[in-house]
């Protein structure tokens, strides 16, 4: 990144801390979940060579065909994994970009769709310590989003209560399952949301992950390929069920933000939408504005990865036409292999545009 590269503030919307290995969590995992995961002392000796098979993290069925999946650029000097350095990635990120504030959300996988809720939980709970702990402590530009359990609100609820008011974590990861997010199973969790005044986070995990995997609509993907694409479909589904099982007329402050969902197809979203209700809107009473207000109100989008038109200020004129323009957050996505350059994803968008997605919209949209 050249150093000509000039803004007034840049929030980092998806920064990804990954571990260097799952024994980092030791310290903040009770010996029955040390047990369940074979790591620690459970790691070594007759139990674990008895009992090797007990423990599978959640592995996407979907693994990246790229040689390097990560940015062969961003290795820490030790070697380690790109992700896994704190210091190395706020030199390497922070200092290129002159970035103000980064936003991370945990690299490594989650256990939202686990089977098992009560590990999922306790894990989830020590995945957050060991962020807070060892990132966010460690340079005062980096901030927080933290894991919850969705298949349990209760336990979310809970670990909301636990370190939500931290003023390091600046939102709730929540991550799609199966479950549609406009469902009641989830207003407990956006209750607390709304009242913390932090916004609820989506970023693709769990699809194709876990016994309890978010659905891709006809069915499953075959490819990476196809996987990648097809995320927006499930971006496209949730946004749909928020507004329409009336979350945003229950909690109107509720800020929802799908992160590396892409944005373009919200455009066609909003006008059907918009022209359903008009003839329906008798079935969902509750909804009582335009779906396209709710979602201009309610809803924000980051911009990576970025869409490519063949024409690329016609991606300018897109967010235009459908009053945009404060819809957006900028995410890097950095380490990983399709992050987006700040300098370069957003040549043909005006000065004034940039500026909202770099820094205002993030402002307004996470709690900091």
């Amino acid at each position: 990144m050249g150093a000509t590269f000039e803004h007034n503030g840049l929030i980092d919307c998806d920064v990804h801390p990954v571990l260097s290995d799952f024994n980092e969590l030791i310290p903040y995992l009770d010996e029955s979940i040390q047990q369940y995961m074979n790591i620690g002392k459970f790691a070594k000796g007759a139990l674990s060579k008895q009992n090797s098979g007990s423990f599978k993290f959640p592995a996407s069925a979907y693994a990246n065909p790229l040689p390097v999946p990560l940015r062969a650029d961003a290795f820490p000097p030790s070697g380690d994994i790109p992700g896994s350095d704190p210091t190395f990635l706020a030199k390497d990120l922070f200092d290129r970009c002159r970035t103000t504030t980064g936003i991370l959300n945990i690299g490594h996988g989650t256990m939202a769709a686990f089977h098992n809720v009560e590990v999922a939980a306790k894990y989830t709970s020590a995945a957050n310590d060991w962020l807070y702990h060892k990132w966010v402590k460690s340079d005062p530009r980096y901030k927080m989003t933290m894991e919850i359990t969705p298949l349990d609100p209760a336990l979310a609820v809970k670990e909301i209560e636990r370190i939500g008011k931290r003023p390091e974590i600046v939102g709730i990861n929540m991550h799609c399952v199966n479950i549609p997010l406009g469902k009641r199973h989830y207003w407990p969790i956006y209750e607390i949301a709304e009242a913390y005044n932090l916004p609820i986070v989506l970023h693709p995990d769990t699809e194709g992950t876990g016994e309890y995997a978010a659905g891709f609509g006809v069915g499953p993907a075959s490819t990476y390929m196809e996987w990648h694409t097809s995320l927006g479909l499930i971006g496209q589904r949730n946004v749909i069920s928020l507004v329409c099982e009336g979350v945003f007329e229950r909690f109107p402050n509720l800020t929802v933000n799908f992160i590396e969902y892409g944005f373009s197809w919200i455009a066609p979203t909003m006008w059907r939408m918009d022209k359903n209700w008009k003839a329906l809107r008798h079935e969902v009473p509750w909804v009582k504005m335009l779906p396209s207000e709710y979602i201009r109100r309610n809803i924000r989008f980051g911009t990576q990865p970025i869409e490519e038109p063949a024409r690329p200020k016609d991606l300018v004129e897109l967010i235009q036409m459908i009053d945009a323009e404060h819809m957006l957050l900028f995410c890097s996505d950095y380490p990983h292999w399709d992050g987006d350059e700040v300098e370069r994803a957003f040549l043909h968008f005006p000065k004034e545009l940039k500026h909202k997605i770099f820094y205002q919209n993030p402002l307004d949209s996470f709690r900091l």
